[in-house]
């Protein structure tokens, strides 16, 4: 039997193995070995005609060894060296993986890893070298938001480009020249709010992690009556409905963030002190309030004010200032938080705007 099989799985998020908290991976039987095992045993006249494709996410470079990545940016994710240094904390934490992977592919199988928005990473050179070197002659699919097999009967896509909040404006090639001249990846939304601000809330609610997609998380951050944790889920949710496939065309309007910020900032003085040393760090160290009230005049200005904070200033340091009970005034309806849903903010919810993209391939 000569006939190829192709089998594909994705979102494994393999961390660093048994000494990493942000490993969630599932492998307390060893699940994915056996499941490569299954593979060649099953059926042994398909072994040296299956490919496997690992339909991104198999590597959860955005959690293991998050001190590695010490850069303040809300644009640039990891250098080469740092993706390098989570590798191989994610190869020291699941050797039995990648030797498996290199067993499986020893009588002709294939394996195929497609970049995903957690791992990005993969579309470094040395990256790749080194997980050849661990797992075997691994093919790459790289670049495209979708990629065929079988002649174009076969469509396949992680789905992350036609997210909002997890789509890259260079996933041709994300690696890109920071200001300083060093290349680093393109940083997404969804990878600066999961490190920026979702490890730092699994310190203090350890479920936070357990939320997915990052846009769930950010529907549950809305139901609070805190300030700062709505200038988050109202950054993430803004930053998702600049994207024009995710337009309703809605007429309903979200709390105005922007404006309550403002307003405070004027009425307030102890607050607008506070936002004043919070803009110097992230901007300009000698900024004039005057300087700070024009930055911030716009939505457009709060919503970048506050996307740089997340990305430059630990939430510890910048979200008290922030998290004030809403005015009763001033606070969201009830009615309103249940339905904040993605809905208010513009956007579609997550599994229908990808159902609804996915069907569009098929028209």
């Amino acid at each position: 039997m000569d006939k190829p099989v192709t089998i594909i799985i994705s979102d494994l998020h393999v961390g660093g193995g048994p000494n990493d908290p942000g490993d969630d991976h599932v492998y307390d039987t060893n699940q994915f070995v056996r499941f490569l095992e299954s593979l060649r045993a099953d059926n042994p006249e398909q072994e040296g005609h299956i490919e496997l494709i690992i339909n991104g996410d198999f590597l959860e470079f955005g959690q293991v060894r998050p001190e590695v990545y010490a850069l303040a940016s809300a644009l640039y994710w990891c250098s080469q060296s740092e993706s390098l240094q989570k590798l191989e904390a994610i190869v020291q934490g699941h050797t039995n993986f990648f030797e498996a992977l290199k067993k499986f592919q020893e009588t002709g199988n294939r394996v195929t890893l497609a970049a995903g928005n957690h791992d990005v990473d993969l579309y470094w050179p040395r990256v790749q070298n080194c997980l050849r070197d661990v797992a075997g002659p691994l093919l790459f699919e790289l670049g495209h938001a979708t990629y065929t097999r079988y002649d174009g009967r076969l469509l396949i896509g992680h789905g992350h480009m036609y997210d909002p909040a997890n789509r890259f404006d260079h996933w041709d090639n994300p690696i890109l020249e920071e200001p300083s001249g060093d290349d680093r990846l393109e940083m997404c939304p969804g990878t600066l709010f999961m490190t920026k601000f979702v490890n730092w809330l699994e310190t203090v609610y350890p479920f936070a992690d357990n939320i997915k997609p990052v846009t769930a998380l950010g529907r549950v951050l809305w139901k609070e009556s805190k300030l700062g944790l709505l200038s988050v889920a109202w950054v993430l949710f803004e930053f998702s409905a600049r994207h024009p496939i995710a337009s309703l065309g809605t007429s309903e309007k979200p709390p105005d963030i922007g404006g309550i910020i403002r307003q405070t900032f004027d009425l307030d003085l102890a607050f607008q002190e506070k936002v004043v040393a919070l803009y110097r760090e992230v901007y300009e160290r000698n900024a004039p309030i005057a300087t700070v009230r024009q930055a911030i005049d716009t939505d457009e200005g709060v919503w970048g004010f506050i996307r740089d904070l997340i990305g430059k200033v630990s939430p510890e340091r910048w979200l008290p200032v922030f998290d004030r009970t809403l005015p009763e005034t001033l606070a969201i309806d009830s009615d309103e938080v249940k339905t904040l849903s993605i809905l208010s903010s513009g956007i579609k919810d997550e599994k229908q705007l990808l159902r609804e993209t996915a069907r569009g391939f098929f028209l």
